[in-house]
């Protein structure tokens, strides 16, 4: 049995008439080629649109770069469709806002990017509320563009990338990647008034509404950005956790990635996802925060936001003592995890802890396997009172001429805390302040190393001897801190106390175990093996000098001193304790003087065959080789070593550690 059946549907107000014969046994090869057509027709209507300020004209049609429309007119009066690329000229600059119209679909999504050669198309706000705008719009990619709202004015509220979901419900995929948002000219009111460079801000009392699925990636913001680098904010905002009365209507943001990014010269806060859930923020880097606004700022931190995690991040630069600190774990918040991050030079501090409108809540929070150098003021900073926080496996330095406080504050209303197995490597410091106002505080199996000041906790498994760590002090980036490693003699090796639910891994990725014992501080390696391995010694002892190696106060990696090889052929080695039957990773950083030369970084007399691998790059790059000791051998050489050539060859943070 047969029947006739017509499917119909319309795309850009053409009606498309198909037929077919139903067959019944044949129906879903049939339904499938039917709607292979729907789609191939659909995509086909999806349209690029070209927009250049150097020959374009609003004349044209804009569906080619030989037709592109001059500027926004035209843009900002179309509904866009799913599919639709909005493509700005590379070369071009526009003073006005974009703001175009319409919302793609989760497989279709509407693209704003760059065509051509050249540097990236500017689009100057010129004092408009944003650069670039989206007003209840959704599945929308904004990538490639240079934006700036450049009226050097304070007054008023601008942004660089802005989205608004005003009573709209759940807006999804918004990805914005790739941009350079600098030159932010507005006011430095916090929360949702003030001025940002990327801002999603979700507002309305009709409808719940939130953003899902949002990508901020790769970004450049700043420098000259008012109030705030990065933000999100709702007023869907209201629950018991933030001592909100009125009535509950948490509605939260999900799916949010933060990661990438490089901020500098931020006028308040750095990054900071306000009423979000599951945010994660990640590989960013702050490098100069609350430069003008006088207010109480931190480098990356969230508000009113649950089970938020801000790893692999590094901040500095943080000006002033109201706040300032690299990191912060704020109030209205349970279950947020700052881990595997960087913080140095912020005058504030390294972290700060606030439940600053008790009885909000903080809960469950924690701070593992971070690395803090020469912080300022105070190195860990309460305000308010904590539920449950945990602060553990830390590495916090202080240089000789410090002042700061390693700890600070009140915990107001009490509250319970733990600190254990972290690091503090105190070359000099101020009092330990505020313990006291904990109503219970747990601290143990902390090695506190260097100077003892007035408030210093008791900590019945307190180590007070040096941890040996490589070259503290010497961090270059958060992907350059092989001087918090641990040396083979370190008594922080495998001293601290197991910690359930601890993570897995340490700064360096190292594993942790869930069944024995841990060591002190951010590093879980093993123990370097090498001896001097910075060189920091200032001579070349215990390595050997073979025609040109010495020590140098220049071209170093990090620290004050690195290895030269003054041409080829010249080596040094040094001969190290190993274990028998047992796999070594040997690392090291190099560089060489000459483009086209190379020099290696190896090992012999291990058990096995010679192993090297070389550094060729005129910058310090990281390299590595492993090797496995034979059944008898206690020894082995390592060794840098150039062959040939004229040119000097420089190393320096040579590590060799045993794989677990």
């Amino acid at each position: 049995m047969q029947s006739k059946h017509h499917l119909i549907f319309q795309i850009n107000g053409g009606v498309i008439v198909m037929r077919f014969t139903w067959i019944k046994f044949a129906s879903a090869c049939v339904l499938m080629f039917a709607l292979m057509i729907i789609f191939s027709v659909a995509q086909a209507y999806a349209a690029d649109y070209y927009v250049n300020s150097n020959g374009g004209s609003n004349a044209n049609n804009g569906l080619s770069s030989s037709s592109a429309w001059a500027d926004f007119t035209n843009v900002n009066s179309t509904t866009f469709s799913p599919g639709d690329r909005i493509l700005l000229a590379r070369g071009g600059t526009w003073n006005t806002m974009l703001h175009p119209l319409g919302s793609g679909s989760s497989t279709s999504p509407i693209i704003i990017d760059a065509y051509g050669t050249g540097v990236a198309p500017l689009v100057n706000g010129n004092g408009a509320t944003a650069g670039v705008y989206l007003y209840n719009q959704q599945y929308w990619e904004i990538n490639n563009l240079e934006v700036i709202n450049n009226v050097r004015s304070t007054g008023g509220k601008r942004r660089g990338i802005y989205l608004e979901n005003v009573d709209a419900g759940t807006l999804n995929h918004i990805y914005i990647k790739n941009n350079n948002v600098h030159d932010i000219y507005g006011d430095n009111t916090s929360g949702n008034n003030g001025s940002a460079g990327i801002y999603l801000f979700v507002h309305g009392t009709a409808v719940q509404s939130k953003f899902n699925d949002v990508l901020i990636d790769n970004n450049t913001v700043g420098p000259a950005v008012d109030r705030t680098g990065i933000n999100t904010y709702s007023t869907w905002s209201c629950r018991v956790e933030t001592h909100c009365s009125s009535t509950p209507n948490w509605y939260p943001s999900t799916n949010l990635v933060i990661s990438n990014n490089y901020l500098s010269d931020i006028s308040g806060d750095g990054i900071v996802p306000n009423q979000t859930q599951g945010a994660l923020i990640q590989y960013n880097t702050v490098n100069g925060f609350n430069i003008r606004s006088g207010a109480f700022c931190a480098g990356i931190w969230a508000f009113n936001a649950d089970n938020t995690i801000i790893q692999y991040n590094e901040v500095s630069g943080g000006k002033t003592t109201n706040d300032a600190e690299g990191y912060d774990l704020d109030w209205g918040q349970v279950g947020t995890v700052i881990q595997y991050n960087y913080s140095h030079n912020n005058e504030g501090g390294f972290l700060l802890f606030c439940n600053c409108s008790y009885p909000s809540v903080n809960k469950n929070s924690i701070a593992r396997y971070n690395i803090s150098q020469n912080d300022q003021n105070h190195l860990i900073n309460f305000s308010g009172s904590p539920d449950n926080l945990q602060i553990y496996n830390n590495t916090m330095y202080l240089n000789s001429t410090s002042t700061a406080k390693p700890m600070d504050g009140s915990a107001g209303g009490g509250g319970v805390a733990t600190f254990k197995n972290n690091i503090f490597y105190l070359e000099s410091a101020g009092i330990w302040s505020g313990l006291g106002s904990f109503g219970t505080l747990t601290f143990d199996y902390n090695t506190i190393y260097g100077v003892h000041t007035t408030g210093e906790p008791s900590d019945a498994h307190k180590l007070t001897t040096d941890p040996k760590l490589m070259g503290p002090g010497n961090g270059v980036s958060r992907t350059n801190l092989e001087g918090y490693k641990l040396m083979n003699s370190s008594p922080a090796l495998g001293s601290g106390v197991l910690i359930s639910n601890n993570g897995g891994k340490d700064y360096w990725g190292n594993p942790v175990s869930s069944t024995s014992a841990p060591n002190r501080g951010a590093y879980n390696g093993k123990g370097n093996v090498a001896v001097n391995p910075g060189f920091e010694s200032g001579t070349l002892s215990p390595w050997t000098n073979w025609n040109t190696a010495s020590v140098i106060s220049s071209n170093v990696n990090s620290g004050s001193y690195a290895l030269k090889l003054n041409g080829g052929p010249g080596s040094a080695e040094q001969i190290i304790t190993v274990q028998p039957n047992t796999t070594y990773t040997l690392k090291g950083r190099g560089k060489v003087a000459v483009n086209g030369e190379s020099f290696t970084i190896g090992a012999k007399n291990f058990g096995g065959t010679f192993i090297s691998t070389p550094f060729t790059s005129l910058q310090y790059t990281e390299n590595s080789v492993t090797f496995t000791t034979g059944a008898t051998n206690t020894t082995a050489t390592i060794y840098l070593y150039k062959a040939t050539g004229a040119g000097a060859a420089y190393a320096d943070d040579v590590t060799v550690t045993a794989i677990p």
